[in-house]
């Protein structure tokens, strides 16, 4: 591989990766190998629904589809990465989930005519404490675990939690790639990958064509801007929000010392407000 490093996660690559005209194998794969990391059934092929464009930029949007594709029995799989998030974040899986399932049934059509829609989220970020790198949620009876019905499957996959060797062999290999850190030798891991799985030779081969592609960096690095400047945004929003929520909490604190009649300067000392301020409380 190139000395050149490129983020892995960065959506626009995912897309050249698995939703360029002939990534049906790649694509397939990776659907197959988390499928059976959760000892779900697996498919036979796959016809991509959002073919990628190089020349497609898509900054200015804030929810999108990284690849979705229909299987041979009508099943939606859509594929998603996720690099920031918040403790809302399941809401807004099962909300986009709904959405896309909503989609399948056309006015006048009856319930029927409705397949599955499976969901993969890549976060590269953690989604709680627990150790689960791999997730699949479906709905069930809480009592006697009952499937009420396939048609929702959505998987989490937790990258950061990732560690080599801990998921069943084809979805880490896959997982192996994905958390490829900037200072790695590339080179070494790839030929480690190619060695476990054959197919890991195909995405190294992308990889280096991506890379060799002016027009295509210049769309990466655009996206890759846009990330950046983006997850600034929002650390700067979170800073914020705590500084107002404790500044919130210093209100409220001197707010019941002045009902305890205390002596307004000792108040100041111990929130760190000024006397004006308390005064107005």
């Amino acid at each position: 591989m190139s000395n050149i490093n490129i983020n892995v996660l960065n959506d626009y690559f995912v897309r050249y990766l698995f939703a360029s005209s002939d990534s049906n194998v790649l694509l397939l794969d990776f659907i197959n190998s988390t499928m059976l990391d959760s000892g779900m059934k697996t498919f036979r092929a796959v016809e991509i629904l959002t073919p990628f464009n190089y020349k497609e930029n898509y900054e200015d949007k804030e929810t999108i589809v990284d690849v979705k594709c229909i299987t041979q029995n009508g099943t939606v799989v859509i594929i998603e990465i996720q690099l920031q998030g918040n403790s809302r974040f399941p809401e807004r899986i099962l909300y986009y989930w709904a959405s896309n399932y909503s989609k399948l049934l056309k006015h006048g059509e009856k319930y029927d005519a409705l397949t599955p829609v499976i969901i993969i989220n890549m976060l590269d970020f953690n989604l709680d404490d627990s150790d689960n790198i791999h997730s699949c949620y479906m709905i069930y009876d809480t009592l006697n675990k009952r499937l009420l019905t396939d048609h929702l499957q959505i998987h989490i996959i937790e990258l950061i939690k990732f560690k080599y060797n801990s998921l069943k062999p084809d979805l880490n290999c896959w997982l192996k790639f994905f958390t490829m850190k900037e200072n790695d030798d590339k080179e070494a891991i790839m030929s480690e990958l190619v060695k476990e799985k054959p197919i890991m030779e195909e995405v190294q081969k992308r990889y280096n064509n991506f890379i060799k592609d002016r027009l295509m960096m210049n769309e990466y690095d655009k996206r890759q801007a846009y990330l950046y400047g983006n997850q600034i945004m929002l650390e700067e929003e979170r800073r914020l929000g705590m500084e107002e929520g404790i500044k919130q909490e210093k209100y409220s604190l001197a707010k019941n010392m002045k009902k305890e009649n205390m002596d307004l300067q000792l108040i100041s000392r111990l929130t760190g407000l000024d006397i004006k301020e308390i005064e107005n409380l």
